[in-house]
């Protein structure tokens, strides 16, 4: 083969392996939602649980305290939603012990980014949604258990245009700063549905507020009640290595 055509064969093999890798890429992160996050007012009492929860950071002895946050999948700039009936409800945890870490991340905001986890936050589970007059909230199928970490950013994020819509109504704004990287975990041994996709939930600026909501949510915690009450953060499929 002569020079120039070994030349532009290679070009062209290197963009067959580019575009393969891009759409394997897009393909795993299709596969789980968006999600808007929303602060929650509870209405049920809780009394604090301690359990054995792992990720790829290790395993957490984590004591889970009383539900802070809902979250809703959401459609962002037009995505499909594919299971419309799996929430995430994130109840705040302490897990002592836990060392920061250095992770690179890609999503559709940032493009192999470094990020510092910093300490576990939440522990966000698999659940139901209903509102309370309609009938009970479903048990749900299809999705992960989180464990949610504070993160640092070194860099700061460049202002993305957003319209997202989930059951609550549609809003607009943009993204802001990553909050936290939150990582599909085993509980008491249970075994992952996706193993490789994470979320990066990230700040928002969105209007118009949200209406205050009454829900009822069914979980591995058992059947509440909460109140919807504002816009917290947009959590986004995410591949993460480490940094």
């Amino acid at each position: 083969m002569p020079h120039t055509g070994r030349f532009l064969f290679g070009i062209l093999f290197a963009f067959v392996c580019l575009v393969t890798v891009g759409a394997a890429l897009a393909g795993r992160l299709a596969t789980v939602n968006h999600f808007q996050c929303y602060r929650v007012v509870p209405g049920t009492a809780w009394k604090p649980v301690t359990l054995p929860v792992t990720d790829q950071f290790g395993t957490l002895k984590a004591t889970v305290g009383q539900l802070q946050v809902l979250c809703a999948p959401a459609s962002k700039n037009g995505s499909v939603v594919t299971n419309k009936a799996a929430h995430l409800a994130c109840y705040p945890i302490k897990a002592p012990g836990f060392k920061p870490r250095s992770v690179v991340i890609t999503n559709q905001f940032q493009k192999a980014a470094p990020l510092t986890v910093v300490v576990p936050a939440h522990l966000c589970v698999p659940t139901g949604k209903s509102v309370l007059s309609t009938a009970g909230p479903p048990a749900v199928k299809g999705l992960d258990n989180y464990v949610c970490y504070g993160v640092k950013s070194p860099n700061a994020i460049a202002t993305t245009p957003i319209t997202v819509i989930d059951q609550f109504g549609q809003a607009g704004g943009s993204a802001l700063q990553p909050l936290s990287l939150c990582a599909p975990a085993g509980i008491n041994g249970s075994q992952l549905v996706n193993a490789t996709t994470h979320l990066v939930c990230y700040g928002v600026k969105l209007g118009p507020q949200v209406k205050k909501t009454p829900v009822s949510i069914r979980n591995r915690f058992g059947v509440a009640s909460a109140t919807v009450v504002a816009r917290q953060s947009l959590c986004v499929p995410t591949i993460k290595k480490l940094g």
